[in-house]
């Protein structure tokens, strides 16, 4: 296949590219700078590249900064996406187009809910979450009206290597560093008793290039699949920091700083798997203590930033 990739130069992006070509396709980032919020560039990038497949990964990708500028996201994001759907159903042979989503559509769930699955309902509250949630139903809506393959992922945390530090794991990692260079003694953290479902970054590229071929080999059946992208298990950030630490060789004292701890935070998010394992036989299989070695040994060799 040949892949556009879409945000192609992001954390995912470049891992995803990797993975494409890791298993015999073409991927083809559209040229530096591409911005999706422009109909016309982003139309000229789909003809130059004559795609069989689009991975849809642009978008405002931090909560934060969604909710700093919500008008910017639902333009980038929403906008975007309406942009890419436009331009790929008027083309003489539409790609697939799998849409990168977020299990943040689901909102703060209860205790009850989990595992969250695909047929939970949506409570999305924040800005980025809306943004998510407009852009799943936007995607389906055009691929059930104009015939469109389409797959979206609700992908849960994940991490790896390459992410940026305002994510928890690559910040605690850079805190961690800081006591192994020996600057602090200590870890500024927040809400550490959270559970939370983290997948390594080359087990979502994994489950994105097995999707795209699915798809478009006709094999996944019908179009306009839903799919959650996780590992279906959950570990406290405590674990996530003690671990770090272990790899790092340090000991800190952790101290609970205010302006990291999150009022509204879920106790846990967790999600179910089984729907895209049946499909198409993906789970998530990097052991975790493989990703924060990993992540750990990138923060330390670039200096810990």
């Amino acid at each position: 296949m040949r892949v556009l990739v879409t945000g192609a130069s992001g954390f995912v992006g470049r891992w995803l590219s990797r993975a494409l070509r890791d298993k015999g396709h073409e991927a083809v980032d559209g040229g530096a700078g591409l911005d999706v919020t422009d109909h016309r560039a982003l139309r000229e990038a789909l003809d130059k590249a004559e795609p069989d497949a689009v991975a849809h990964l642009a978008a405002v990708a931090f909560g934060p900064d969604a909710g700093a500028d919500p008008a910017q996201a639902f333009r980038v994001t929403v906008g975007g996406t309406v942009n890419l759907l436009e331009a790929a159903r008027s083309m003489p042979r539409p790609p697939v187009i799998l849409i990168s989503g977020s299990s943040d559509v689901y909102g703060t769930p209860a205790p009850a809910d989990l595992p969250l699955t695909e047929g939970m309902p949506l409570r999305p509250v924040k800005p980025y979450a809306l943004s998510k949630a407009a852009q799943e139903s936007i995607a389906l809506a055009y691929g059930a009206r104009h015939g469109l393959r389409v797959v979206v992922t609700r992908s849960f945390n994940h991490a790896g290597p390459g992410q940026r530090p305002v994510f928890v794991i690559p910040a605690l990692a850079e805190r961690v560093a800081a006591v192994a260079r020996g600057a602090t003694d200590q870890v500024p953290a927040g809400n550490l008793d959270v559970r939370r479902d983290v997948t390594d970054v080359r087990d979502v590229a994994d489950a994105y290039v097995r999707l795209l071929e699915s798809v478009h080999a006709g094999s996944a059946g019908e179009t306009g699949l839903v799919l959650n992208v996780c590992s279906g298990r959950s570990v406290p950030i405590r674990w996530l920091l003690e671990e770090l630490c272990r790899v790092a060789g340090v000991e800190p004292k952790v101290r609970i700083d205010p302006a990291l701890v999150r009022s509204d935070d879920a106790a846990e998010i967790r999600g179910d798997a089984s729907a895209i394992e049946r499909l198409i036989g993906w789970r998530a299989t990097t052991p975790l203590e493989t990703t924060l070695a990993d992540i750990w040994h990138a923060t330390a060799s670039a200096g810990g930033r």
